[in-house]
């Protein structure tokens, strides 16, 4: 049973061809993800829709999940991939510490190893 519903912006071409070599590559090469948490699932995926246009990511993935998480805050996480983390700093403002909040940037590598 799939657990996520994945965003994709056509628009996105050459980080989509750049995300395709990279997942070619063992642990996924330097792919990555910039990781944002609501309780509101829409205000993630409307968010989510509004960074892949404004800055050409190719795709992203939110819990297919109707319950959030009993953490308050970070009930659901939409997760915006991309090549390096060379928006770590920029998307920061993305997040009003109240509805959404920013997370971090984490590595596919680090996915897979299990790490934090």
């Amino acid at each position: 049973m799939p657990r996520w519903m994945y965003l994709i912006n056509p628009e996105a071409g050459d980080n989509k061809h750049e995300i395709a070599r990279e997942s070619e590559k063992e642990n996924h090469g330097t792919i990555g993800k910039y990781l944002f948490f609501s309780d509101d699932k829409g205000k993630l995926i409307d968010l989510g829709k509004k960074i892949m246009s404004k800055y050409e990511l190719y795709i992203a993935k939110v819990p297919l999940t109707k319950l959030p998480k009993p953490i308050p805050g970070k009930g659901f996480v939409i997760c915006l991939y991309d090549t390096s983390p060379k928006l770590v700093d920029e998307l920061e403002k993305y997040a009003d510490n109240e509805k959404i909040m920013y997370g971090h940037w984490k590595t596919d590598a680090d996915t897979i190893a299990n790490h934090i």
